[in-house]
């Protein structure tokens, strides 16, 4: 229903929903091994797959099902992985406790590494991964965003951006009304809208005690996922415009589908629902389906890159579900 402009829907029973019938294409793809519970772990690209598992990064081919793993030579505890696409090509970053490493996602071969320093401060927790041009944004434990500058022949810490106080929960970087942003957020709930130079321009209505775990961008709005299971879409100025009461326990990841404007979120009550967006001349949202994994804690959700399909992962779980995108 519509009230004054805020789209609502009332608390969905995740745990009491069947299982809907399995799509022709859906799929269990064997793991390596299983994913680490860790916020927005899963991401795409090269046709792979690639997560986290404890000491390591893993890969699986979507065609193939080919498992590999990134060779990582320091045993330092991994904290995210994650594709992203440069003005020069498309890597994966790895975020480790000794450093941030930059793969090759084809031939899994490292290419180089940036140790950063933070006021003497040489290890974090990493939490968020984005792209802005030819930089790398990375969230650390200590609130800093840290920006590293890259080229095919490698890269250096840029500089330390200093708008939390709080450890760094996830960064997304995109366009919204055609508007090229930084959105970052904190376990306090803050959440930072940044302009391209990566000065603050506003701050989202803060919701006291819920924590911000993952950001999306659609064409007209910033989305986020929260630990009390609702999802808000914020406007470029940062004033709510639609909540969602998508799961009842906390969402780890969503990702968003430009190809048929569909959001995809992933939360430890073992579904992945499904959410037809609001548009410029269509502010409603529809719920159009989900998926339940049964007996799992949901660690993270994202779509390949032709928009059809949907990949989540579950923690101590060594399989990846692979559904059709509801249309």
């Amino acid at each position: 229903c519509r009230i004054s402009g805020l789209t609502r829907f009332t608390t969905l029973k995740p745990l009491h929903l069947q299982a809907p019938p399995t799509a022709m294409g859906d799929q269990e793809l064997i793991l390596k091994a299983s994913p680490s519970l860790l916020y927005q772990n899963l991401s795409f690209g090269e046709n792979k797959f690639i997560y986290v598992h404890k000491l390591e990064a893993h890969s699986i081919n979507l065609n193939t099902k080919e498992t590999s793993s990134f060779q990582i030579k320091d045993k330092a505890p991994v904290y995210q992985a994650k594709v992203v696409r440069l003005a020069w090509g498309t890597v994966a970053v790895i975020a480790t406790q000794s450093g941030v490493q930059f793969w090759d996602i084809g031939r899994e071969k490292a290419m180089f590494a940036v140790h950063l320093d933070d006021e003497g401060r040489t290890n974090f927790l990493y939490r968020g991964v984005a792209a802005q041009d030819n930089n790398v944004l990375l969230g650390l434990s200590t609130g800093t965003i840290a920006v590293i500058a890259t080229t095919k022949e490698g890269a250096r810490q840029l500089r330390m951006l200093k708008h939390h106080h709080e450890s760094i929960t996830d960064i997304c970087s995109g366009q919204v009304n055609s508007q090229p942003m930084v959105v970052s957020a904190d376990l306090s709930g803050e959440v930072v809208l940044l302009q391209p130079s990566l000065e603050p321009k506003a701050k989202v209505d803060k919701i006291s005690g819920d924590v911000c775990t993952s950001i999306a961008m659609t064409p007209n709005h910033i989305v986020c996922g929260y630990g009390s299971g609702k999802i808000r879409a914020f406007t470029p100025e940062g004033r709510k415009a639609v909540e969602i009461a998508a799961h009842c326990r906390w969402i780890n990841s969503i990702a968003y589908n430009p190809r048929c404007n569909v959001l995809a979120s992933a939360s430890e009550d073992m579904l992945v629902q499904f959410w037809q967006m609001p548009t410029a001349t269509n502010g409603q949202v529809t719920h159009v389906g989900h998926r339940l994994v049964k007996d799992s804690l949901l660690t993270g959700v994202c779509f390949t890159d032709d928009g059809r399909k949907v990949g989540c992962t579950a923690y101590d779980m060594e399989k990846l579900h692979v559904f059709e995108v509801p249309q």
